[in-house]
């Protein structure tokens, strides 16, 4: 695919999302930054199938910004659902689980190989064939939401602890160490470097600087949040969400209070600012006890996702 492609592309994952119902709407912006992304290679690591001019399946992988030690390629499929059945499915997943190594050693000559896909909880067909084709599922994910009327929590900080805005000159390379180390012992996580923190954190077009904070101890970064929102759900929902999309606290900082402290500034900067809802993503097993922490802020389970792994 090419960026040219990326109308196209928004228009297939529409057509999908109304038989699929997964949560995930994208216009033609964010697919353009997708293919955009340093870690992407559109001419090695994405396929395209056209019945005409409709674009009617795409896969693209992905390689991770560092490999510790092993690069976990993800790997995602979408097929028109009027095209469905019809082999379509099964050619992408063959295509990745061929294409994978090799755009694996493009960044990683000597690195051990790992191709990851997520999949929906209702959508048994696409589970069946990763299945079928060697992978096997490793770890669920929830996707959590709460409305942002009625009474919303307030902030509790800790003695010698304070919150402020993010900024980018003064926050942006504190907030990827602390991402970094906050998430090292996080299933399937690795490493962000400058590269790819920019184009999908702090830098994506989604970002909402507005929404996002960090507390510190002294002058220290002790924990952050980053907010995105984004447009096309709003299109497609009618509601106006603000996405919590990063949650770091640093290891000698945590069970203080600091992320609760952090969703609850956030929720209500989000409500004054004109949003309905918030949301965000966990691994239902984290080690820290995120889960609690949201259900606690409020959050509900609203959506499942599991993480198929096939090694090499």
């Amino acid at each position: 695919m090419t960026e040219q492609d990326a109308a196209a592309w928004a228009a297939l994952t529409a057509r999908a999302e109304e038989v699929d119902k997964t949560g995930e709407n994208y216009d033609a912006e964010d697919l353009a930054e997708e293919l955009a992304d340093p870690l992407v290679s559109p001419e090695h690591g994405t396929l395209a199938a056209w019945d005409g001019d409709r674009l009617v399946a795409t896969g693209v992988l992905r390689n991770r910004a560092t490999a510790n030690p092993v690069n976990r390629v993800f790997f995602d499929g979408v097929v028109d659902p009027a095209y469905r059945r019809q082999g379509l499915g099964r050619r992408l997943v063959e295509w990745a689980i061929d294409t994978a190594p090799a755009v694996s050693r493009s960044r990683f000559p000597d690195a051990p190989l790992e191709l990851h896909a997520s999949v929906h909880e209702h959508n048994t067909v696409k589970a069946d064939l990763l299945a079928a084709s060697g992978f096997a599922p490793q770890r669920w994910f929830f996707t959590m939401q709460r409305a942002l009327d009625g009474e919303l929590p307030a902030p509790v900080l800790p003695d010698g602890v304070r919150v402020e805005g993010f900024d980018h000159a003064r926050h942006d390379l504190a907030a990827l160490r602390v991402r970094n180390e906050s998430f090292a012992d996080h299933w399937g996580s690795s490493p962000q470097d400058e590269e790819s923190w920019k184009q999908w954190y702090t830098g994506t077009r989604a970002f909402v600087p507005q929404l996002s904070y960090v507390a510190l101890a002294g002058d220290e970064m002790a924990a952050f949040l980053l907010t995105q929102f984004f447009e096309a759900d709003e299109v497609a929902t009618g509601r106006r969400e603000a996405w919590i999309s990063t949650i770091g606290t640093l290891r000698e900082h945590r069970r203080r209070g600091l992320a609760s402290a952090l969703i609850a500034t956030c929720l209500r900067a989000a409500a004054e600012q004109g949003y309905d809802r918030a949301a965000l993503g966990v691994d239902a097993d984290n080690p820290t006890g995120a889960l609690g922490v949201y259900e606690a802020a409020g959050f509900a389970v609203d959506r499942r996702h599991v993480a198929f792994v096939r090694e090499f």
